[in-house]
């Protein structure tokens, strides 16, 4: 009797065994195909943050120098990312009409996502730090309360901020005072290009995005605080200097 519940014993634990390894081997090789099969679509989430050179910047505090020697703080950064292209060395393209407005300070809106990507080996990112002409229009946007704080006035032109850098620095008397960076009206929006590896090759990527602050006081003009317009609002040669500075300063860095 004994040796007989011994082997049903034995017989039932092969064929416990048997069975996980059956299910262990199914879900080794549904992970496998799942990696290694591309979709016919992907995904890529991107999430925005500040850099003061190669410097994670701290927020609200004045510690940062730019190339005109500034010592500055960044307490606000609000733009809007739109007309985003990926393109790859063998012609395969991406557009999104999407407008993502974004503010790096606040993690729920620091990230946007694409989806619908085509499946590619990307080599080029371009998108606009602002709108076009054709959304560029006095409530053209939902009335959201980041919208309607970024309305440029009608009496300006109307339309949108296509970006707002705020923060203060320390003139030459080492003294606090504020600085206001803002870009709007059509001849004033930044085109952003990228030249960067992309793998987009499965279901879901993600990206860091780096807006480097120094770089919009600096390539090709050197932007002193000191001299120059310290709010930009008002003043469209200010305004132009800050756009030519603005083409590179983002960049890119690939996570998964």
């Amino acid at each position: 009797m004994e040796t007989n519940c011994y082997n049903k014993m034995a017989h039932r634990f092969v064929y416990c065994f048997k069975g996980l390894l059956l299910c262990a081997a199914v879900l080794f090789l549904f992970s496998c195909l799942k990696k290694d099969i591309p979709p016919t679509y992907s995904k890529a989430k991107f999430t925005v943050s500040l850099k003061s050179g190669s410097n994670q910047l701290i927020w609200d505090t004045i510690n940062y120098f730019n190339a005109a020697g500034n010592k500055y703080g960044v307490e606000t950064a609000n733009f809007y990312i739109s007309n985003i292209s990926l393109k790859s060395a063998d012609g395969t393209v991406f557009n999104s009409k999407k407008v993502f407005y974004i503010d790096p300070k606040i993690i729920a809106k620091s990230t946007f996502s694409l989806d619908s990507i085509p499946p590619a080996e990307y080599n080029e990112m371009t998108f606009l730090i602002g709108l076009d002409s054709d959304k560029n229009k006095t409530m053209s946007l939902g009335a959201t309360l980041d919208n309607l704080a970024m309305a440029w006035p009608d009496f300006m032109g109307g339309g949108y901020h296509f970006i707002k850098l705020e923060g203060h620095y320390l003139d030459t008397l080492n003294v606090s005072k504020g600085y206001a960076i803002h870009l709007g009206k059509n001849e004033n929006l930044v085109t952003a290009k990228i030249s960067q590896n992309m793998h987009q090759k499965f279901w879901n990527h993600d990206y860091s995005l780096y807006f480097n602050v120094n770089e919009v006081f600096a390539n090709p003009y050197i932007y002193n605080l000191n001299f120059e317009k310290n709010y930009t609002m008002s003043d469209s040669v200010s305004m132009l200097k800050i756009k030519n500075n603005m083409s590179d300063v983002f960049t890119l860095t690939q996570n998964n």
